[in-house]
């Protein structure tokens, strides 16, 4: 992949691609910029949205204890400025936990667009303050246009990634106002998110859970697989990866979500970030791992 360069890990085991920001001058192609966790902001220079944004982290301590949190509005307009370059058409939500859909309807707000996911994200945005119009509630395989970009919502299932049982399962079932406590953000069902532009396409996918054959039919370029909470490497990447062809991969989902994101970087307890390279280096050398920087903007489509 053009501007990328080496990075070592595990006493040189295997490598990762280190994407470098993309230069000023480039037009052509997708870019993204990531916010963390499963957070991206997309852009053809031309048309924007953003997937899972979350900025207001909280420590550990309180999600595990179940105390309110509040979204941290001083940070959604600081990373929305520092983020959106060619405006924001849609907000979309995978899933609706707090670490994917908490600060989303804020961001929509800020935006003046609209906020697409399950009806337990909807609750959300209302429990936000956003009007029906700024809601829009998506089902398995609908789709919708931006610009030059055709997005698809694929139903599958969120992973078991909380001492092997799906976190905070259930719908939301009405408005959520905040602050509330990260247990009242049920999963509320599961997407992944199929992007396709003239350029290329890619797949967001951030739980690695899945229904099989959930991506038949659909060739991507790139693959952005979640690491949290995922068993079987292997296993995980026959089942949701391979099928759709993509040669290179972009995890997301794998850093501390619980430690500022502007603060020195770290992995999310219980992810084996090494191992996730090794099995893919030893079993897929046809894949190539590709990590963005956060804050960064990188080109992720086309490939070269």
């Amino acid at each position: 992949m053009k501007n990328a360069s080496r990075r070592s890990t595990a006493a040189g085991r295997c490598e990762a691609l280190l994407l470098r920001p993309a230069d000023p001058g480039e037009v052509q192609g997708v870019f993204a910029t990531s916010l963390g966790n499963a957070g991206v902001y997309v852009t053809d220079g031309e048309t924007g949205f953003l997937i899972d944004p979350f900025v207001s982290r909280y420590c550990m301590t309180r999600i595990a204890v179940g105390w309110p949190m509040a979204p941290r509005l001083d940070l959604v307009s600081t990373w929305y400025d520092k983020v959106v370059t060619h405006g924001c058409q849609a907000v979309l939500v995978g899933h609706s936990h707090y670490d994917h859909a908490m600060d989303a309807p804020y961001f929509a707000s800020r935006a003046g667009c609209q906020l697409f996911g399950s009806e337990s994200t909807a609750n959300i945005g209302r429990g936000a303050g956003l009007s029906e119009a700024a809601i829009k509630v998506i089902g398995n395989g609908d789709v919708i246009e931006l610009g030059r970009f055709r997005i698809r919502f694929v139903q599958g299932e969120h992973g078991p990634a909380l001492f092997g049982r799906i976190p905070y399962p259930g719908v939301i079932a009405r408005p959520l106002i905040p602050p509330a406590g990260a247990r009242r953000y049920r999963m509320g069902g599961f997407f992944g998110i199929v992007v396709q532009h003239p350029t290329g396409t890619f797949i967001h996918h951030s739980s690695a859970g899945w229904v099989d054959g959930m991506y038949e039919g659909v060739q991507a370029d790139v693959f952005m697989p979640c690491l949290a909470g995922r068993a079987d490497t292997d296993n995980y990447m026959r089942r949701v990866v391979d099928p759709t062809g993509a040669t290179t991969v972009i995890p997301i989902h794998f850093d501390d979500m619980f430690t500022p994101l502007d603060g020195p970087f770290g992995f999310v307890p219980g992810v084996d970030f090494v191992e996730f390279l090794d099995t893919v280096a030893a079993t897929r050398p046809h894949v190539r791992v590709a990590t963005m920087p956060i804050g960064g903007c990188v080109r992720v489509l086309p490939e070269s």
